[in-house]
């Protein structure tokens, strides 16, 4: 039997391209789906890790300056915050002297300045932390606080945050 001379018809020839050309199709499916699936999971990657850094910041600032007197909330004019254009003022003293972190919203960034207390607040100042759209926050009552803090993407975060040590009135400690 003659293996190498073989008769070989146009139908072999086909159906050998019709099949690779069935795989290069199935192929091509699997990767654009993968690429696809791969864009999703990396854009729902980066909003997540946006949200929660935002959280995990904010929490930890006021975690840091939870005592009384630590924490307060004013409008971009010093006085009580309605939520809108709003600005966290963290308290804690040094040396003697009395400092103060504000936290806000500035140039499409979460910035951070701190200052000695008797500093005039000025947005065009502060740290860039990370960007975002839009940030607020709310004091609902003594020592519970409502943030929503809105990423570059458009997605919304909303949270409270309770302090530990009771009231947080103004005082000299």
């Amino acid at each position: 039997m003659n293996f190498a001379k073989r008769n070989k018809s146009v139908v072999d020839f086909i159906f050998i391209l019709a099949l690779f050309g069935a795989f290069a199709i199935t192929a091509l499916f699997v990767v654009l789906f993968g690429a696809r699936i791969y864009r999703s999971t990396v854009s729902n990657m980066s909003t997540n890790y946006e949200k929660r850094t935002a959280m995990s910041y904010v929490t930890e600032k006021i975690r840091s300056h939870d005592h009384t007197g630590g924490v307060d909330v004013t409008d971009a004019n010093g006085s009580s915050s309605d939520g809108e254009h709003s600005v966290l003022k963290l308290y804690q003293k040094v040396g003697g002297k009395k400092y103060v972190t504000y936290l806000f919203v500035s140039d499409g960034y979460l910035k951070e300045f701190t200052a000695v207390d008797s500093y005039d607040f000025d947005f065009k100042n502060g740290t860039n932390i990370l960007a975002v759209n839009d940030f607020s926050v709310r004091k609902e009552s003594d020592g519970l606080y409502h943030f929503n803090i809105t990423d570059s993407n458009g997605e919304k975060t909303e949270f409270f945050v309770t302090l530990y040590s009771g009231t947080d009135g103004d005082s000299d400690e």
